[in-house]
């Protein structure tokens, strides 16, 4: 990414011009036209230097992170969109982005609000009729003690000293008292636990009637989305129609409507297809051009391989594996997600070799020959190829003067 600093997306002034460096691409291109017309003249020359091969692999730019503006959980599981940012728009982190419609979801919070007052309402009632039905309970045994305090007393009274009527009638009226003190307190606990019983489900129903209203409310919140980040607004595609979102559209719950990338860091979505497996590797270094500035290279680095191939979508009959390129830090006012990459993998690089042009290799036997400016031809021991030279480790010595096979008679 340091090449960016001086180069300024856009169209290049002459001084820009004048002072850039050639592109890896031109000085290829500047290779292959002085070898064609060393070709035509019957010279080619072996040279000692750099062998470098690339992969070429197109993709497309996307953000490394992304949020995802979705449908929220509603009432009635589904809504229209009311308003939204223009697809491409630039937006900041809390301006608005989003509007859908809340008509539905306004009456439905109203009616939740309703029935969490009066659910409301209801526990508090229940809790003053629990409290007024125990104390009446608590006072009924209290009465009852003192009953039987009152007909022990009485039945303590020896026999000797009383008719035996009455001595008989003393211990029936303790045992009646012990039994009504008995039954208080039993209607005491029923009472408790009959009030606890009314208490919780009151209290569960005033509870559900709150979890109801702040879920309408929270949804009622929803209905106005704000950017989460800075980034550039990237409209979701119709679910079922081949086309983007638009004003107007009813949407259900759970469904994208918006992508909000963050272009600040970018990498390329790109594929290698099967008939090159095994070519990238990750830690690769490539160039990546955006179709819209072929002029700004921008450096990355092969960051993932994926390990199946999966088929191409436009080409069923083709399968292909998915390569993520990072580029690092992007440029959120100029690139966009989505645009088309090209991708240059350096996919092999070989320091002082001895490189010969591949016009003059023959490679049909089964051995390799290189084609001498006298016409005769010698066996070689080829190394890595790519379009213009390869890496040839004996048979031929440095400077040495080749023909193309095309020419030879």
């Amino acid at each position: 990414m340091a090449g960016l600093k001086t180069i300024v997306i856009g169209t290049p002034s002459k001084s820009e011009t004048a002072i850039r460096r050639p592109s890896p691409a031109l000085g290829v291109l500047l290779l292959f036209v002085l070898s064609a017309c060393g070709a035509k003249s019957g010279a080619l020359q072996v040279r000692r230097g750099t062998f470098q091969d690339r992969m070429v692999l197109t993709g497309e730019l996307r953000a490394v992170h992304s949020v995802d503006v979705i449908v929220p959980r509603l009432p009635q599981w589904r809504t229209q969109i009311r308003w939204m940012a223009p697809d491409g728009s630039q937006v900041k982190k809390g301006q608005k982005i989003l509007e859908l419609d809340l008509t539905a979801v306004a009456g439905d919070a109203e009616d939740k609000r309703l029935a969490a007052d009066k659910a409301l309402n209801d526990y508090e009632k229940q809790q003053a009729l629990n409290t007024s039905s125990l104390e009446a309970a608590r006072i009924k045994v209290a009465q009852r003690q003192v009953e039987v305090e009152k007909a022990r007393m009485t039945a303590t009274i020896p026999a000797e000293l009383l008719p035996r009527r009455d001595y008989e009638g003393n211990q029936l009226e303790l045992a009646r008292a012990e039994a009504e003190e008995t039954k208080a307190k039993s209607d005491l606990a029923a009472a408790e636990e009959a009030a606890s019983a009314d208490a919780s489900v009151a209290k569960l129903t005033m509870e559900k009637a709150r979890r109801d209203l702040d879920f309408a409310d929270e949804a009622l919140r929803a209905m106005t989305v704000l950017a989460p980040c800075d980034g550039v607004i990237d409209v979701a595609r119709h679910p079922w129609y081949n086309r983007k979102l638009q004003v107007g559209d009813t949407v259900f719950v759970g469904i994208t409507i918006l992508h909000v990338p963050d272009m600040s860091h970018v990498e390329v979505a790109a594929r290698l297809y099967d008939v090159d497996e095994g070519r990238v590797q990750p830690g690769m270094k490539a160039v990546c051009r955006l179709d819209a500035f072929p002029d700004v290279p921008l450096d990355g680095t092969v960051k993932e391989v994926a390990e199946v191939a999966q088929e191409v979508p436009d080409s069923p009959a083709r399968r292909a594996f998915h390569v993520a390129v990072d580029i690092g830090k992007g440029y959120p006012d100029k690139m966009r997600s989505g645009m088309s990459v090209k991708v240059e993998v350096q996919t092999e690089r070989l320091e002082n070799v001895l490189l010969a042009p591949r016009a003059a290799l023959d490679f049909s036997g089964a051995k390799p020959l290189a084609m001498l400016f006298n016409e005769r031809s010698v066996e070689v021991k080829a190394g890595p190829c790519n379009s213009i030279e390869c890496v040839v480790t004996e048979g031929l010595r440095e400077n040495q003067r080749l023909k193309p096979f095309e020419t030879a008679e």
